[in-house]
């Protein structure tokens, strides 16, 4: 910590707290009223703030609300008399850290302040090692330039501020598991549970235990109480991924969940309530599941209140580089690799490669070239060799570059929304891209 701001209205209570303040190496900001103290606040950013409840001008509670709102995570620590002390304790629970009574030694402050201390740095390892988890495990999969992308991206964040149920669709290794996690941190739940389904991994009977829960000796085996995923979610969010494999009896069980909030645990016939927000995910046509009789479209529309389609790395061609280049550097980092970049040679076989196993195979190939690279800099020796092969036609079959460039424009314009998008994916300005559309006869 680096900067304390004082907000109370006796100057020896000011002195006093900003003498052990500065002992301690911090800047101490004074302010004698609750409208000064915020303006020092939003101007100079303490890491703590000492708040008495009793100002001249406004309430402490007022200011402690006003505080967070501006910034959420703000370390406050009350100062009050003995007569405030359940005001201090309501303060507390309205996201205060602590409180001082009056009159507090200096052991008592040294006490607060090193416990303010290492509850700061804690969150700053904590949010070090979540972005340094994501930027590895796949947070990559979000990096992005294509318009359509981006979009999608704001739809997700402005979902993620309501408990409606999402349906992630599009094909395997798109993103779709990062995306949900996505929501989940954007949302109000971020500091709840994040609990992952796989629909696909587990047997019918197993997969009921995993996703409601079982009581002891509802089947063989069934030693002890088990709280399901969902129960286990409580407060948060489940991610249920590959729905569409879920089978008839589990959806209808787990419709009646979506439409109460409640279950019933295996062998149990206790009735528990749960909050939980639903993310699904499939990777199958669910409308046509539906024509055929094997999903259920009461819960397809429950499911489906926002879909969301993550669309397949060939659809984004803008994204190929800088996920490579992302990547690279993530996994550099991981293995120890002194790699730097990558060479234009190898940059243009991964741009031609189709990708069929979409980001998650732009992944493992960036890794496994970082493993084998025999330079600080990738080159397309350090490429799988079915990748090359796959990316090159034979020669007697090689098109014209006239021909490369009227098929590039015409993917790229088949997937953008307009000529301007599909401009700024191409890198060129609108009227150019005009007159190689007219040229090209594409329309």
């Amino acid at each position: 910590m680096n900067k304390a701001l004082i907000i109370d209205d006796d100057a020896h209570i000011r002195r006093t707290l900003a003498y052990l303040l500065e002992a301690r190496g911090l800047a101490a900001l004074e302010a004698s009223s609750g409208a000064g103290g915020l303006e020092l606040f939003e101007r100079e950013a303490p890491d703590v703030v000492l708040l008495d409840l009793k100002l001249p001008d406004r309430d402490g509670l007022e200011v402690l609300d006003r505080l967070h709102g501006r910034a959420p995570g703000a370390c406050v620590v009350i100062i009050t008399g003995h007569a405030s002390v359940d005001t201090a304790l309501a303060a507390v629970k309205k996201g205060a850290f602590d409180y001082l009574v009056k009159p507090f030694s200096a052991a008592q402050v040294e006490h607060v302040l090193n416990m303010a201390g290492r509850v700061r740095r804690l969150e700053s390892e904590v949010q070090s090692l979540r972005s340094e988890l994501s930027g590895v495990a796949g947070a990559g999969g979000l990096v992005t330039r294509d318009q359509a992308m981006r979009e999608l991206l704001a739809l997700a964040r402005q979902v993620a501020d309501s408990s409606a149920g999402v349906l992630l669709t599009g094909e395997t290794g798109t993103g779709k598991g990062l995306l949900a996690r996505e929501i989940h941190a954007w949302s109000p739940r971020a500091e709840r549970p994040f609990i992952t389904v796989d629909c696909a991994a587990l047997k019918d009977s197993l997969l009921e235990s995993e996703l409601f829960g079982h009581a002891r000796g509802a089947f063989t085996g069934a030693v002890r109480d088990h709280p399901g995923k969902l129960e286990s979610a409580d407060g948060g969010t489940a991610f249920l991924d590959e729905i569409g494999e879920l089978p008839p009896e589990l959806q209808a069980k787990l419709l009646r969940f979506l439409q109460s909030q409640e279950l019933e645990r295996l062998g149990e016939n206790r009735v528990r309530r749960v909050d939980v927000r639903i993310i699904a995910a499939t990777n199958r046509d669910l409308p046509e599941l539906v024509r055929e009789g094997r999903f259920r479209q009461d819960l397809y529309f429950r499911l489906n209140v926002v879909e969301l389609r993550l669309p397949p790395l060939r659809e984004r061609l803008a994204d190929i580089v800088p996920l490579a280049e992302h990547y690279l550097a993530a996994f550099a980092k991981r293995h120890g690799r002194p790699v730097r970049g990558i060479d234009q040679e190898a940059m243009a076989a991964l741009g031609r490669y189709a990708w069929p196993g979409n980001v998650r195979e732009l992944v493992n190939v960036v890794e496994r070239a970082v493993v084998l690279a025999r330079g600080e800099t990738l080159t397309i020796r350090d490429l799988p060799p079915g990748l090359i092969q796959a990316g090159n036609p034979p020669a007697g079959e090689l098109p014209t570059l006239e021909e490369l460039e009227r098929a590039h424009i015409q993917r790229v314009l088949a997937h953008a929304a307009n000529l301007e998008q599909a401009a700024r994916t191409l890198g060129i300005d609108p009227a150019t891209l005009w007159r190689k559309r007219k040229r090209y006869g594409l329309g």
